[in-house]
């Protein structure tokens, strides 16, 4: 309840009270008698004593109502003045309340930005590579973890696998089998494999995170390494070579959100770096270098999510 309405009932209710009690002292004055009787010198002497000490009973009763009423109405004053008075200046069974003091509350944001301390992401995510050029795109799985910095900034490392391989075959002869299904025999005259690995540091600016579709860009330095084999089973010469240098990735994508900090990613990027490898060439003497380049676009989904 209201401090100032709770003050203005009990002096509502005092008043009544104050005035009951004066009307009832003045009530309570004794009755006279009504007979007149003969009285003798000492009775008169008795009943002369008894009107003074009635007397001096009707003086205290009224000094009583009198005390009463003014100790109320002191009282009812009292209420009024505190119900006037503002709520840090009152004072209440002798204790002033001057040091208590209120202050706003402080209105902070969905998100209080200042104060957000960093946050860890992960992401995981699969796709393809197709590199320039007359070779066929290899499929690509990667993994990115890092910092968040204000739900907006990212930096981190991460890397990709890619991995294309295939192989040539001769069919020998076809004939059919016992229940009428056909049977090729083949033999292989070659096979080879491609596996490079990308290895990044990137940084990475996302949208706000109260979006529904949340977009995104990163660049990322990267090192990158290639391995390649393959065999010819009809000259039986085989090749095994590595390859590194360094390039950079580029992509740009969009976020959908999930439920708390996951959420579902796609994105394209674009590959850059001239891989190479120095060389004995028997025929000249001297040392060469070969170069292979793994420029190329692509493109990558995943899932996406913090802690």
């Amino acid at each position: 309840m209201n401090p100032r309405s709770l003050c203005a009932a009990l002096a509502a209710l005092l008043v009544p009270l104050s005035v009951g009690w004066a009307a009832d002292a003045k009530a309570g004055d004794p009755v006279a008698p009504t007979v007149a009787q003969p009285m003798s010198q000492s009775s008169a002497s008795t009943v002369a004593n008894r009107d003074q000490c009635d007397e001096s009973a009707r003086a205290s009763g009224f000094a009583v109502a009198g005390g009463a009423r003014s100790m109320a109405q002191a009282f009812v004053a009292e209420l009024g003045a505190i119900a006037s008075t503002p709520f840090r200046d009152r004072e209440v069974v002798g204790t002033r309340y001057e040091s208590a003091r209120y202050r706003p509350r402080r209105e902070r944001g969905y998100r209080d930005y200042g104060t957000r301390r960093p946050s860890a992401v992960s992401q995981l995510h699969a796709g393809y590579l197709d590199p320039d050029g007359p070779a066929d795109p290899g499929f690509l799985v990667g993994l990115r973890v890092g910092q968040q910095f204000q739900d907006v900034v990212e930096i981190g490392v991460g890397a990709d696998w890619r991995n294309k391989s295939g192989r040539s075959t001769e069919v020998l002869q076809s004939t059919t089998g016992p229940g009428g299904e056909t049977i090729v025999v083949r033999r292989e005259l070659s096979r080879y494999s491609s596996n490079l690995f990308p290895m990044m540091a990137y940084i990475q600016v996302s949208g706000p995170s109260s979006l529904t579709l949340i977009p995104y860009a990163g660049v990322a330095a990267s090192y990158q390494a290639l391995f390649l084999s393959a065999d010819d089973f009809q000259t039986g010469q085989s090749f095994d070579a590595t390859y590194d240098g360094f390039g950079w990735q580029l992509w740009g994508g969009a976020k959908l959100p999930l439920s708390g900090r996951t959420g579902l990613v796609g994105e394209v990027f674009m590959n850059n770096a001239d891989l190479d490898r120095d060389v004995f060439d028997p025929a000249s003497g001297q040392t060469i270098r070969e170069i292979v380049s793994t420029d190329g676009l692509g493109a990558r989904f995943g899932l996406t999510w913090g802690f």
